[in-house]
């Protein structure tokens, strides 16, 4: 490229970084001075590097564009002497006219080697932005500190006094406790929210200074403030929410600052596997691997404590063995996963046993830590069995009693079929006539169990219960009672039914006619799958019971056998148990019944509803703010109540800081609404209650007597 023009291209590139900082740099400088009141020195150097940045790409996007096509182009719209054919000159080599015209061209480079190419400056945004961003700076550097503090109108009266010292500025410094790895951080204003335990430094500015300054807490200690050049600095550990004030001689008295601090939440612990809290074995498993998940505001300890809690046996020999298996975390310091391996072998875990696993886990809080349990998962392996022996567990059995009395009359009717050859005809049909009486008594007792009535109860002839005086189940071949007894027959019986009770027994009225759902203090209610196998049982009872009356045994036992299961199946129901609670009903009074007599006899009242005594100072003063603007206040009795009652309010210190200043400022009327309005979020609802309705009047009474 030729040197002349080459100083075109040069000039031209200059002009263009320079219009870009002459242009960008005074809002750079607007930034940092804005960022310098905010953040200090360190902010102002992080807003100018940052500046910078952004200065020098624009500066290398705009240079990009004078390269030498646009030369070429301002040459020819800029220099009429090289007659458009610019582009010769760059071209390394040209021959026949071409050379001549190039030639030509380079005879009259002075010419255009005197045109100025450079770009226009921005006159346009250079003066808009140099003025603006003057503003700005002159603003950020010599406007007065806001202070953070609230003053009302007498207390700004007073502060305006000659010679009253003021507070024209006011910064805190907040140092989090390590253990959150939060750094520090610093606010202006006096009203400050920071996590519990925090160190808190505050940096207040006095003009003119006072001879001393402090920080007053109510109720608590006097943090003291000393002087550090024209500042005053002081500092503590706060480990709970509370109201201050900045007191010094002379200074206004102020309202009432907030430091809020946010309390470190214990860990949340999430079961992942298994879905439910109960679990039952799977065929073939020998390995079973809980996973819990743990969240935490700040971090989780990575260590944490698995215990393991097996049972064995069942019923009352039921024998526990507990231990404790150390796990490790996996994941982010918040959020962490632990995860259990473990061998049901080793662990001792048998048929009929649980399997109860219990996550114990700390947050990482400093210096006491938060431990939380999770919720206990537990892995059940069933017995096949557990029917057939009796009683398991009484709040899982369906029957209490009596499954081991069905498979007896399995045992001695398998008994009786095989002695068949050895015993005579009648000797066989009344051994068997036995077995049948004894499923009847089981089949009644499963029957009563169910609510049904028993046979011998009013509406329905047959077998007495077993608390009736006559024999519970009388048999053909039994003899009779002394006592008279009604029989019925039953086209499908095949036997007879008596029994009768003294009527005069007073004793056994609710057994023979009444109609028990129950037995003892207890009710058991069942779910209609369960009440359709137990009816299915108590049908294959009384088919099995029918054959054994006719002797038959071998053909009673397909029955038999089909009830045993269907008592099997019923068991894996659960039990409801319902407390007796009959009604308490007032004593009858005897001597007034079929008398007719009504003295004495009145209509009942309502109790008027009473508000809880204890909130009777908050409803006192929400009444007397809204009576008229200036009454007199109970402040020290609301106080107190705020103070007794900050567990179950929502804002104590809010609360508290509004009673702070319609005390200082009685003539405050936003003050006094905004303390009402508190009231009224804390004051607790009263329960709602039915009230009486008035007393008819004449009109009312003509009406009534009209109706009648």
């Amino acid at each position: 490229m030729i040197a002349a023009l080459a100083r075109h291209l040069r000039a031209a590139r200059q002009r263009s970084v320079l219009d870009t900082l002459a242009v960008g740099l005074p809002v750079v400088l607007a930034l940092a001075a804005l960022t310098l009141r905010g953040f200090e020195v360190m902010g102002a150097v992080v807003a100018l590097v940052i500046g910078a940045l952004v200065i020098g790409w624009i500066a290398i996007r705009r240079i990009q564009r004078f390269d030498q096509a646009w030369l070429i182009a301002a040459l020819d719209a800029q220099a009429p002497g090289l007659e458009d054919s610019s582009a010769l000159l760059f071209q390394p080599s040209v021959d026949g006219l071409a050379a001549l015209q190039r030639a030509r061209l380079e005879a009259r480079l002075a010419e255009a080697a005197a045109v100025d190419m450079r770009p226009d400056w921005s006159s346009r945004w250079i003066p808009w932005t140099a003025g603006v961003s003057a503003l700005v700076i002159l603003t950020a550097l010599f406007w007065p500190p806001a202070s953070g503090v609230v003053l009302g109108p007498q207390e700004a009266e007073t502060a305006s006094a000659p010679g009253a010292p003021t507070v024209t500025g006011a910064k805190l410094r907040i140092t989090p406790p390590a253990y959150t790895g939060q750094r520090s951080f610093e606010q202006g204003g006096l009203d400050a929210r920071a996590p519990e335990g925090s160190r808190i430094e505050w940096v207040v500015n006095f003009r003119p200074h006072p001879d001393a300054a402090s920080l007053s807490f109510p109720g608590e200690a006097v943090l003291p403030l000393r002087r550090d050049g024209g500042r005053w600095l002081g500092g503590r550990v706060f480990e709970r929410s509370a109201l201050y004030r900045v007191e010094a001689p002379g200074l206004a008295r102020q309202r009432l600052h907030r430091l809020e601090l946010i309390p470190d939440a214990p860990p949340v612990v999430r079961v992942v596997t298994p879905d439910s809290s109960l679990t039952l074995i799977m065929p073939g498993q020998s390995r079973w691997a809980p996973v819990f998940e743990v969240r935490d505001d700040y971090g989780v300890d990575g260590a944490a404590q698995l215990r393991i809690t097996v049972t064995k046996g069942e019923g009352e020999n039921i024998t526990t063995t507990q231990r404790i298996q150390p796990l490790v975390g996996q994941g982010a310091a918040r959020l962490k996963r632990f995860t259990a391996a473990l061998d049901l072998a080793r662990e001792g875990l048998a048929p009929g046993g649980d399997m109860i696993v219990q996550l114990v886990v700390s947050d990482n809080r400093s210096p006491r830590r938060q431990t939380v349990e999770s919720p206990s998962v537990i892995l059940r392996w069933p017995t096949a069995m557990g029917l057939a022996e009796g009683l398991d567990g009484m709040a899982k059995q369906v029957m209490p009693v009596y499954f081991r009395s069905q498979r007896q009359i399995i045992i001695d009717a398998e008994a009786l079929i095989a002695q068949r050859g050895k015993l005579t005809p009648d000797a066989f049909l009344d051994r068997s006539n036995s077995l049948g009486a004894d499923q009847a008594q089981l089949r009644l007792r499963y029957g009563q169990f169910m609510g049904e009535k028993a046979e011998g109860e009013s509406g329905g002839g047959g077998l007495d219960l077993p608390t009736n005086d006559a024999p519970a189940l009388p048999t053909d071949d039994a003899p009779a009672t002394p006592a008279k007894a009604e029989a019925h027959h039953d086209d499908d019986d095949g036997h007879d039914h008596g029994g009768g009770a003294n009527l005069n027994d007073m004793t056994d009225v609710v057994a023979k006619y009444g109609h028990a759902h129950d037995t003892g203090d207890a009710a058991t209610l069942f779910d209609p799958g369960t009440r359709s196998t137990l009816a299915q049982a108590l049908d294959a009872m009384w088919d099995s019971e029918r054959a054994l009356r006719q002797g038959k045994p071998k053909d009673a036992l397909p029955h038999a056998y089909k009830a045993l299961n269907l008592l099997k199946t019923a068991q894996q129901a659960g039990r409801i148990f319902l407390a007796r609670t009959p009604p308490k009903l007032p004593p009858v009074d005897l001597s007034r019944r079929l008398t007719g007599k009504r003295e004495g006899i009145v209509p009942g009242r309502l109790p008027p509803t009473a508000r809880d005594s204890a909130d009777t100072p908050a409803v006192d003063v929400w009444r007397a703010l809204g009576d008229r603007p200036n009454a007199p206040l109970p402040l020290e009795a609301l106080a107190r109540w705020v103070n007794a009652n900050k567990k179950r309010l929502a804002d104590p210190l809010a609360l508290s800081a509004a009673i702070d200043t319609v005390r200082n400022e009685p003539q405050c009327q936003d003050c006094r609404r905004k303390l009402r309005a508190l009231l009224w979020t804390a004051l607790e609802r009263p329960p709602a209650a039915v009230h009486r309705r008035d007393a008819a009047d004449a009109r009312g009474r003509r009406y009534l007597d009209a109706l009648r």
